[in-house]
């Protein structure tokens, strides 16, 4: 049963790497192709994750100040890539209500750069 319940994890971590990859894929792709964000081409308002393909690029160029002012929010991107591959292993019942804290303050560092990012272009 142990080796069943293991396999089964293995293959839950798998598919997560394997939809964060494609996530992260499809961003080197815009960022490649010069295409920017999808959202903002259409309707000409950022999205609450634009500039995040940028500041990303900024980091890891070394451009640390720079990464934080494209989009603050770039480093919580780690956070919740772990917490949605391992959530089964490292959050169990006796965490949940610190999880749940710690994406909903993510969440809401998102919305209030968000509204920063609007109140400058309108």
């Amino acid at each position: 049963m142990a080796q069943n319940s293991n396999s089964k994890y293995s293959k839950t971590v798998l598919l997560r790497a394997l939809v964060l990859l494609g996530v992260f894929a499809c961003a080197l792709g815009m960022w490649f192709l010069k295409k920017g964000c999808i959202i903002k081409s259409i309707t000409g308002i950022p999205c609450p994750s634009c500039g995040m393909t940028r500041a990303f690029f900024a980091f890891i160029n070394g451009n640390v100040k720079e990464s934080f002012e494209l989009h603050p929010m770039l480093l919580s991107i780690p956070v919740l890539a772990i917490m949605f591959m391992f959530y089964d292993k490292i959050f169990d019942s006796k965490f949940k209500v610190p999880s749940t804290i710690i994406f909903i303050l993510i969440i809401f560092g998102f919305v209030i750069n968000y509204i920063y990012q609007l109140s400058l272009i309108l």
